[in-house]
């Protein structure tokens, strides 16, 4: 009798407690960017301090940037950027005196008064550029075509550390929202270390004692503002991180992407393994390594034909 009753319950009971747990991770989402997010441009004071500091002066200098990049810029433009400028500008002074974005900033403040004033347009800010001669078809679509997701690593040949920070500067300049730069690479190298991350995802289990090097690819969640940008840090981590594959690539070095999608509470636990701040959001996990010298095999993963990806309108 207990049977019957409990069995048209479970459905009901089921989709209740998913429906609680897509609502409590929501929740701590917006918990956790409420609590690190800069402010929106028109609540900024001088109180705002450390990364939303930072995020606000490159958010205001690149603007800059980009208005005296145009064919015609207007005359004048960005006061409200020039009245951020000015009153964050000593602040960044009192804080961070060595920081890159305080001068970047203070040549962005001089180059838009030179413009507003005079007309002229600051070559340092907004340098002149030409036209860039094209790699051939074939050369594109060997490099695009022969990328695979890799799982058979040869354990005897770890990736150089030369090549790696090789790898990361050139995925330095993967674009991102008002040149952000949110993203970070935390690298983990040799058998104990690489396989104590990969326990923590789940998709690397018939691979992971093959794995030498182990990369996780985070974002600074504390340079995004506003309810406007509560998702760009997903963008701006996924074209982070395809950039870092495709310069691994370039180099010579096989990967194998690692998706995150798990909880807050196994994110936290990937944090206290691998030493990432809080206020770093994952984006994924990678495996990177050289596959064996006498061959390996790759997933078919068979692409979509143009039509059902282009639409033309």
């Amino acid at each position: 009798m207990l049977d019957t009753i409990k069995k048209p319950l479970r459905g009901p009971v089921r989709r209740a407690k998913r429906g609680w747990l897509m609502y409590a991770e929501f929740l701590r989402d917006y918990r956790r960017y409420r609590d690190s997010a800069a402010p929106p441009d028109d609540a900024v004071t001088d109180v705002v301090s450390g990364v939303n500091l930072e995020a606000q002066l490159t958010k205001d200098y690149h603007r800059v940037e980009k208005g005296l990049s145009l064919r015609q810029p207007k005359q004048p433009f960005g006061a409200a950027v020039e009245q951020r400028l000015s009153m964050l500008i000593p602040v960044a002074g009192a804080q961070a005196a060595e920081a890159p974005y305080l001068r970047f900033a203070e040549d962005a403040k001089g180059a838009l008064g030179a413009w507003n004033g005079g007309g002229a347009v600051d070559d340092d800010v907004s340098p002149p550029a030409m036209p860039v001669p094209l790699f051939g078809a074939v050369e594109m679509d060997r490099f695009f075509a022969t990328r695979h997701s890799v799982r058979d690593f040869d354990e005897s040949r770890p990736v150089e550390p030369a090549t790696l920070e090789e790898a990361v500067r050139l995925t330095t300049y993967t674009p991102s929202v008002c040149n952000r730069q949110a993203g970070r690479v935390h690298a983990f190298s040799g058998e104990a270390d690489a396989a104590r991350i990969l326990a923590h995802q789940n998709g690397n289990a018939g691979f992971r004692h093959q794995v030498r090097s182990v990369l996780v690819v985070t974002v600074e969640r504390g340079l995004f503002a506003g309810a406007t940008e509560r998702n760009q840090r997903w963008v701006d981590g996924g074209l982070f991180a395809m950039t870092l594959v495709w310069a691994l690539h370039g180099l010579g070095v096989s990967s194998c992407m690692l998706n995150w999608s798990m909880t807050n509470a196994q994110t936290d636990a990937l944090r206290r393994e691998a030493g990432i701040p809080d206020s770093e959001d994952v984006i994924c996990l990678i495996a990177i390594g050289y596959p064996p010298e006498q061959g390996f095999r790759v997933a078919r993963s068979p692409r979509r034909p143009i039509g059902q990806v282009l639409t033309v309108h």
